[in-house]
């Protein structure tokens, strides 16, 4: 029987108002009343609470600062502004000249006061599945707090930062790039304990020109861990193993070559888990997450947890019971009597397509096996050319179960055009409604489907049409 932790009630951040100008390094305020404590930081005057700063952005049709005056009625007890001919009577006003810049120094602000010790992840694919189970086993000990949604960037960092209770014992923050330098930013704004780097894929390539590019960057968010910090990165990839080389850094790689310090030495995927052994644990680990690539989601959790000094039945145990995958992620949804849906379309690359494509064939006990793939975006000047890549991906695969291949979107179109395999039915479709039709009115018995594309495409909307 699992024991259950008991933790008090969460007691979040408070500054006191006049800290903030130090804080936030200017010298330019309006405090009314200098005994205010400040208890929370909103974005929204909407949804402002009592003893929240409010914090006004100005973006393409929106300006924060024509709501400040609602704020403070809504319970903001502060307001920071960029504009400096804001009149407010007896209203607590304190300028600065970035938004952005400002929530970052407030969150570092507030982290510095904890005592917590902070887990990092990027990578092109898996940090929210890493994050998650990361997040489960350490909760069996320790409090835990991690990043929700998709808050991964310069604003969400700092935000999950700031929404962390003031007794955390640890915090965990998904960290994502589109471009230079960002990793950099948020590493030293939070100074982690541990760094994980998942994986090198092609996400965001548009912007880093190369798979190089990309490791590089990924590889940036190393530079605000702390001295006795400890990177914990996919050893398979040479790319990492070359800049871990050049860098002086502790690090642990994972991974299933024979040279990494914690090594996957066999696994068996089956229809409802895994089962695969690890050199740093003695019995077999058994999962109901999917997908060969998740074992070494699973090992970086594991990596972790044992450097936390959780017990290997812990560990054990959290692993077989665990369920708590984040939505469109490998998500199953049953369809129908005796047929399911895996719902992986929050987003999409041509890594992360291949793997979505090999958990489908590894799939056993079904009659029928349809993907549904859709487009995959910031590809750059290659974009044609990696979705051809997928197709003839699938063409080659060695004891191939996979019976149907349907695109949509003009670039997944060069998905199902490089299939030449008979055995495997390829059909395009240009819209959603036709391809939800098509699906609802040829549903096989027993048969299991796989949703994957970039997020914008919005494949849920199928499955929200065909699962009514």
């Amino acid at each position: 029987m699992k024991k259950t932790i008991y933790f008090k009630k969460d007691i979040f951040m408070e500054f006191k108002i006049t800290e903030l100008p130090q804080i936030l390094d200017t010298k330019i305020y309006n405090i009314i009343d200098k005994n205010l404590k400040i208890t929370g930081i909103s974005l929204n005057s909407k949804k402002v609470k009592k003893g929240d700063l409010f914090i006004p952005f100005i973006g393409e049709n929106v300006d924060g600062h024509d709501y400040i005056e609602e704020a403070f009625k809504n319970g903001a007890v502060c307001s920071l502004s960029i504009k400096k001919n804001i009149k407010l009577k007896n209203k607590n006003i304190i300028f600065i000249n970035d938004s952005l810049s400002s929530i970052q120094k407030l969150a570092m602000s507030y982290l510095k006061s904890l005592h917590t010790k902070v887990v990092a992840i990027t990578g092109s694919n898996g940090k929210t599945t890493t994050k998650d189970i990361i997040s489960k086993i350490l909760s069996t000990k320790y409090k835990v707090h991690k990043t929700k949604s998709n808050n991964n960037n310069e604003l969400g960092v700092p935000i999950t930062i700031l929404s962390t209770p003031c007794d955390t014992d640890i915090l965990i923050l998904e960290m994502g790039a589109d471009n230079f330098g960002q990793l950099k930013l948020l590493s030293e704004l939070s100074n982690p304990d541990f760094c994980v780097i998942t994986n090198i894929g092609e996400s965001h390539i548009e912007f880093f020109k190369t798979r190089d590019g990309i490791a590089k960057e990924k590889f940036e968010i190393t530079r605000g861990m702390k001295k006795n910090g400890t990177l914990i990165y996919n050893g398979d990839e040479p790319l990492l193993n070359k800049l871990v080389l050049k860098n002086n850094i502790k690090n642990i790689s994972c991974g299933f070559n024979k040279e990494n310090a914690v090594k996957v030495n066999n696994y068996s995927l089956k229809k409802d888990c895994i089962d695969f052994k690890l050199n740093i644990m003695k019995n077999l680990i058994t999962t109901k997450i999917k997908g060969k690539h998740n074992i070494l989601n699973i090992t970086y959790a594991i990596t972790i947890a044992k450097k936390m000094n959780i017990n290997e039945q812990e560990i054990l145990d959290t692993l077989h019971e665990f369920k708590d995958i984040t939505k469109m992620r490998l998500e199953e949804i049953p369809y129908g009597n005796n047929s399911l849906i895996i719902n992986d379309a929050y987003n999409a690359s041509p890594t992360s397509m291949k793997a979505a494509i090999d958990v489908l064939n590894a799939q056993v006990g079904y009659n029928y096996k349809r993907i549904i793939l859709g487009d995959m975006y910031e590809l750059g000047k290659n974009e044609i050319l990696f979705h051809e890549n997928v197709g003839k991906y699938i063409n080659d695969i060695k004891n191939n179960t996979i019976n149907e291949v349907i695109s949509i979107g003009k670039l997944a179109k060069n998905i199902t055009k490089n299939i030449k395999k008979d055995t495997i039915k390829t059909i395009h479709f240009d819209d959603i409604n036709k391809i939800s039709d098509y699906i609802k009115q040829n549903k096989i018995n027993n048969e299991i489907l796989l949703f994957k594309a970039s997020r914008s495409m919005q494949l849920e909307k199928i499955i929200e049409y065909i699962t009514k």
